[in-house]
């Protein structure tokens, strides 16, 4: 386990250092990785896309969500405070200190990026704490390393009491995408949508599984679009 998860850190960190554009620009990274034997995967992400696993059972024909990362978000305290120990400054809207959970688009907190001499006046603000590249917001604490989630499918069957009946009955499939796609549409119907496109219930979705992600991307583009009504036409990065 430390190996892998040591190799999936400095792989994110390389990957960080040889980037070309080295302005700022960035991007967040999110993955999956099986050694290939096993039962173990690893989840490593850096910023506010997610990676998550979920349970197809085929008796119920449902999908469920079992492990999900970590959103790198500046108002974590963690974040927090690595930010500020390295003079940067987090915004941190009302609703966010309130835990606002409701429906739709909602506000974020953010890195403030300094601008040039300093100047944060008309300066960037990241909505991540972590990423690839964004190299203005090094300065202020934004790092490229990841958290790296390490999961057993085995070890999860034995904590909940499966059966070997239940866990025949059960199927795996993972999901990676931005917040572009999660920021307006729920993971658990994103996951329950894709969930029945692999495992072909033509009664509900009529889909292959690349036409079901395809119609997700468009779901989530109109609702961007929708959002963003009386104001400048935004969509967010949507992978």
């Amino acid at each position: 386990v430390n190996y892998i998860k040591r190799a999936l850190i400095e792989t994110f960190l390389t990957v960080d250092e040889t980037e070309p554009v080295k302005g700022s620009g960035g991007s967040t990274a999110s993955t999956l990785f099986y050694p290939g034997l096993g039962s173990k995967v690893y989840i490593a992400n850096a910023g506010d896309s997610t990676t998550l696993i979920a349970m197809y059972t085929k008796s119920s024909n449902r999908s469920a969500i079992v492990v999900q990362n970590r959103k790198h978000k500046p108002h974590l305290e963690e974040e927090r405070q690595r930010i500020e120990k390295a003079g940067g400054q987090v915004m941190i809207p009302p609703s966010v200190l309130q835990g606002d959970s409701s429906d739709g688009l909602s506000e974020t907190s953010r890195v403030v990026i300094p601008g040039p001499g300093g100047n944060s006046f008309g300066s960037l603000a990241l909505a991540m704490s972590r990423s690839i590249g964004d190299f203005d917001g090094k300065s202020v604490g934004i790092i490229a390393e990841p958290d790296v989630i390490p999961w057993d499918v085995n070890e999860f069957y034995k904590k909940n009491h499966f059966s070997q009946e239940q866990i025949d009955d059960t199927t795996w499939f993972a999901v990676v995408a931005s917040d572009g796609v999660y920021d307006l549409l729920p993971p658990d119907i994103v996951v329950e949508y894709l969930g029945r496109s692999l495992h072909h219930d033509h009664t509900s979705v009529n889909l292959s599984p690349l036409e079901a992600c395809e119609r997700i991307i468009r779901e989530a583009s109109r609702l961007w679009m929708k959002a963003s009504m009386g104001g400048m036409p935004y969509r967010d990065d949507i992978t």
